[in-house]
């Protein structure tokens, strides 16, 4: 949000909120929102690509072992299951593009 309040000519001095701010300048959305966008976009994109390409396989990969005691920390792809399932998206709907980018609140289609 400092970007964008930045963007706006506002300080934090001021105390306008960030829902004004967002207001004045006409955004639908907050930067969370815009964040897991791209995050689903780019795993729609490496969900398309090619077995032996290393995103790929990087994106697959389950590490062998032990982890450390405790609350196991929350992984990347477990923040995407939940976005998937948060925006009622199909969990194996990557494969159609367009269908996906409708999915995911891209509106637009190449």
């Amino acid at each position: 949000m400092d970007f964008r309040r930045r963007s706006a000519g506002k300080s934090r001095k001021d105390k306008i909120p960030n829902e004004t701010i967002r207001r004045q300048m006409g955004l639908k959305h907050d930067i969370v929102y815009d964040i897991r966008t791209q995050q689903l976009i780019w795993y729609g994109h490496v969900k398309r690509m090619e077995e032996h390409r290393i995103p790929k396989k990087i994106l697959i990969w389950n590490p062998q072992g032990r982890r450390k005691r405790g609350r196991p920390c929350k992984s990347w792809r477990e923040g995407i299951d939940k976005e998937v399932l948060y925006r009622g998206l199909e969990v194996d709907g990557w494969g159609n593009r367009e269908r996906w980018r409708l999915g995911i609140g891209r509106r637009e289609t190449l």
